[in-house]
């Protein structure tokens, strides 16, 4: 009897030790099956449109909504224009229906008004320096026309235009060259374009130092990045924003040494960022993008979809960000009520609702660690201008993604269409912020850097 329990105690030991392995194996299984999960969602919602639910009142066979303006809705037409450059008397001779020729003038008209481009033509304009002896200076010297760019045989019109084209419109430079050949009769060769690009860097070089080095006395800076390409090796563009300042910065790192460069180590206004670790490496008060926080949640969401009780700890953690954001944008328009009181209240509530543990070793570390920083969570509550999302520098850096989309980065060996995109784009995107024309800026810069200069940065008034 001893040798028969002795067995089945080591066999119920074998049994249980299986019974553990198996359910490691399980958990194990349940944790990557959940991951898959979340890489799968995130693919999906990275390749495919938001898959969006008809609503539940959705009945087939009703028709469709009738397309158009709805009923009541007054039209409107294009507005009349103010003056006509050209004036057209449209008179007969003949009939259009029938074809007769017995026509009597009747007192009644209609005028049809129509606007239209005209197609600018290349116009040569010969400069014809004089010489002349200076007695002061002991030299012979001769001045610059109105409009000259001295040693270009291309005017400032045309290079503007180009430049416009490459980084507004984000046309190649092979397609601005057959723009300009067939719409305006004017042909250059193709490395010509870079050649544009480079000439007015340099005239707006010294601007964008000065927008750059004023970025740490700014009260606010909104700060992103992306993904960039020279000469096929990675790179990574930098987007900082300030109040009527753009600035872009291409750099090989995305460190928080290149947040330093910019900023310096220690940063007197409110950085505006995600959640990237480079945003950490300097001392300023920040306000996380609450947009991206809010993805994260979900990301949370779609992880425990099948465990409701975790599901909805994240659910009401996402209702207290978006509660924090409406707050955020009420005080943009107008100081609520009873905001001192709103503002502690939901502080409070996201403070207990990030202390809240699911019993999951990488969601409590997340929670933990959004806790360790709750206070840059809610700096926008402090000040109306503090947005509680980053959306201003993911817009702009946009037209930097789909340049890159048709461009593919720059292909400079000496870092040229790298400083070219840093300058032109930082100077075209600040000039838009300042509501002016960024072709006329451009314009401006090639013929009068000075007087650009004083449209992005105006003089501080003098004291008296």
């Amino acid at each position: 009897m001893n040798a028969f329990g002795n067995n089945l105690d080591g066999r119920l030991q074998r049994l249980e030790a299986k019974n553990s392995r198996l359910e490691e194996d399980n958990n194990r299984l349940r944790e990557e099956n959940r991951l898959l999960k979340l890489q799968i969602e995130e693919f999906r919602q990275k390749f495919f449109k938001k898959d969006i639910p008809p609503p539940e009142d959705d009945d087939p066979s009703h028709p469709p909504k009738k397309r158009g303006a709805p009923v009541g809705h007054i039209g409107t037409t294009r507005k009349t224009p103010d003056h006509a450059d050209e004036h057209v008397d449209v008179r007969l001779n003949q009939c259009p229906e029938c074809g007769g020729t017995d026509l009597s003038a009747c007192q009644r008209y209609e005028d049809h008004y129509q606007e239209d481009i005209v197609l600018p033509q290349v116009r040569v304009t010969r400069f014809r320096h004089h010489f002349y002896y200076c007695r002061h200076c002991k030299e012979v010297v001769y001045g610059v026309g109105q409009g000259e760019l001295p040693g270009s045989y291309i005017g400032p019109v045309a290079k503007s235009v180009a430049a416009f084209l490459r980084y507004q419109m984000k046309i190649p430079y092979r397609k601005v060259r057959q723009l300009f050949r067939e719409l305006f009769n004017l042909s250059f060769v193709p490395s010509s374009g870079p050649g544009f690009d480079q000439q007015i860097r340099n005239k707006g070089s010294p601007l964008y130092e000065q927008l750059r080095q004023s970025l740490a006395s700014q009260p606010f800076v909104h700060a992103d990045e992306t993904g960039w390409r020279n000469e096929g090796v990675h790179h990574w563009l930098w987007c900082f924003i300030a109040p009527n300042r753009v600035i872009y910065h291409i750099d090989r790192s995305r460190g928080g040494k290149v947040v330093a460069a910019l900023l310096g180590k220690q940063y007197a206004g409110v950085l505006i960022s995600d959640f990237l670790a480079a945003y950490n490496q300097i001392q300023a008060r920040k306000q996380r993008c609450l947009v991206h926080l809010l993805r994260l949640i979900k990301k949370w969401q779609v992880y425990f979809a099948g465990d409701r009780q975790r599901y909805q700890q994240f659910a009401h953690l996402k209702k207290q960000v978006k509660s924090i954001m409406a707050l955020s944008q009420q005080m943009a328009a107008k100081r609520p009520q009873r905001f001192i009181d709103r503002k502690a209240d939901l502080i409070a509530q996201l403070r207990r609702a990030l202390r809240v543990t699911v019993g999951h070793p990488r969601a409590d570390k997340f929670l933990r660690k959004l806790s360790g920083r709750i206070n840059e969570l809610v700096t926008c509550l402090d000040d109306p201008q503090i947005c509680a999302h980053n959306n201003l520098a993911e817009r702009l850096l946009r037209d930097n993604v789909i340049m890159r989309k048709i461009t593919f980065g720059n292909r400079s060996l000496y870092g040229n269409g790298q400083r070219n995109h840093e300058v032109l784009m930082s100077l075209i995107q600040t000039a838009r912020q300042l509501n002016l024309n960024p072709l006329t800026f451009l314009h401006l810069l090639l013929t009068k850097p000075a007087a650009a200069a004083a449209l992005l940065l105006p003089a501080p008034a003098s004291s008296r």
